[in-house]
């Protein structure tokens, strides 16, 4: 597995404290991979709005301190459609790697995060870390962040193992651990005609020990790079399950791929990311395989 390289991260802020939450991230980040920061904020309307100027303001004041802390950082401010100029500001700038928040409004642009996350997910072809946050969160703006531990769902497919490299990258950085789990999906989500038939035991035994030799042999690759890791095959509702995991292992990260399909199992992991997105409370790195790359709406 190749390994990964951040020259560019885009980090976006709406002027809110909820959105600070994506800092100590970069502050991790960016010094690991020698990473060139651009600090984007969007609005809307004139330039003289009194809002507007805050805004600037703002991100040109948390540009600076991050240059004060030795980390390469550009302020950006965009007017127009936030979705729309972030997606466009990442692909003219080859971004490698797009932060966001995933939740919360803002204090002064007044943009939904959550809202702008979802569109810019789902057309980007750059991958991204979205760190979930609550109104009740307490900002933890300041500092740095460790990641102990990142699991990475499977699917079985090629697709599926798009965010991988990514893991693995980030577990040499951090020294982190990996945990690798594969979700057979539960006998409702297949073919009806196979369930409860007499080569059903056979069909599920066959299935698992797929999934178990396609594990280990992955395992097998990180732990000969250094990398302590885990697996496990599981049964039930995929996206249920990966949430369910992730915090009884304590996961500071779920890396996983937004599309893929299994040969057997045949679930949708761009579903699955979804509904992970909307339930974990540890952030996600999601990444799109190359060739389910869509364009960037226009508008």
């Amino acid at each position: 597995m190749a390994e990964i390289t951040l020259r560019k991260i885009l980090v976006t802020l709406d002027g809110s404290e909820i959105a600070e939450n994506v800092l100590p991230y970069v502050r991790s980040l960016a010094p690991s991979f020698g990473s060139h920061v651009d600090v984007l904020g969007s609005v809307m309307g004139r330039k003289d709005r009194r809002l507007n100027r805050l805004l600037e303001d703002y991100i040109s004041r948390t540009a600076t301190n991050l240059q004060n802390e030795g980390i390469k950082a550009d302020p950006v401010v965009l007017y127009g459609n936030a979705a729309d100029k972030i997606l466009d500001h990442a692909d003219k700038n080859n971004v490698d790697l797009i932060i966001m928040a995933t939740h919360g409004r803002s204090g002064i642009s007044l943009w939904w995060v959550g809202s702008v996350a979802e569109k810019v997910i789902s057309a980007t072809k750059s991958p991204m870390l979205l760190v979930p946050v609550k109104k009740a969160d307490k900002p933890e703006a300041v500092g740095k962040l460790t990641i102990e531990k990142i699991l990475v769902p499977l699917d079985g497919s090629d697709a599926g193992q798009a965010a991988l490299p990514y893991a693995e990258t980030l577990a040499k950085q951090m020294g982190a651990s990996i945990s690798l789990i594969q979700v057979i999906p539960s006998p409702a989500t297949m073919d009806p005609s196979i369930s409860g038939g007499p080569y059903w035991i056979k069909f599920v035994e066959a299935i698992n020990d797929t999934a178990q030799d396609y594990l280990s042999g992955i395992a097998k690759k990180l732990t000969q790079q250094g990398i302590q890791t885990t697996y496990e095959v599981m049964s039930g509702d995929p996206a249920y399950k990966i949430i369910e995991h992730a915090e009884h292992e304590m996961a500071g990260l779920i890396a996983m791929s937004t599309h893929g399909r299994t040969g057997i199992a045949r679930w949708v992991l761009g579903s699955v990311t979804d509904k992970v997105m909307h339930g974990a409370k540890m952030p996600i790195w999601i990444v799109r395989p190359p060739k389910m790359v869509i364009s960037s709406p226009k508008g």
